[in-house]
């Protein structure tokens, strides 16, 4: 852009019919309803100051811990950095080599037993409520390849983040 032209905003307001695609949340499947945000005339780029990110986390978080299909390597990552763990700090919690534990992120197929283990560890130290925990405990994920997972999230009425389309 030459010095002296500016460029056009145009504001929008998110709906479920056209939401606004999150990825700052490092998830491609990441979508966000009632969400204002800047599209640049010129470039189409697209921009959204998000309120309460810190709520929006963690609701993500806990929906990828209750999900009901097998983690992606994306979802392992959001998980970790979520926690705040170097990726060879973490594989060293759950007990595989750096190496491994990169191949995982990358989208190596995840054993359930490490599986189980990601899941519990993110439910016990982002303090999720036990019956997350307790739920995690007792399922067994099992692929499901129809069609790509969204997450589709909304601020209610208390301006807290819900989740209206939960992961499969």
């Amino acid at each position: 852009m030459s010095k002296g032209t500016q460029s056009e905003l145009v504001v929008r307001m998110s709906t479920e019919q056209e939401p606004y695609r999150f990825v700052g949340s490092g998830l491609g499947n990441v979508y966000l309803v009632g969400v204002e945000y800047e599209v640049d005339a010129a470039t189409g780029m697209q921009s959204a100051a998000i309120p309460c990110l810190p709520a929006l986390m963690e609701a993500i978080g806990k929906v990828l811990v209750e999900k009901s299909t097998p983690l992606t390597g994306d979802e392992l990552r959001f998980l970790r950095k979520r926690l705040r763990f170097a990726s060879k700090d973490f594989a060293k919690l759950i007990g595989v080599s750096g190496e491994q534990y990169s191949r995982l992120e990358n989208g190596a197929t995840v054993t359930p037993t490490v599986e189980r283990l990601v899941r519990l560890l993110y439910a016990t130290l982002a303090k999720l409520p036990a019956e997350a925990s307790e739920e995690v405990a007792r399922t067994t994920w099992s692929a499901s390849l129809s069609q790509e997972e969204k997450i589709v999230a909304m601020r209610d009425g208390a301006e807290k983040w819900v989740v209206l389309i939960p992961a499969a």
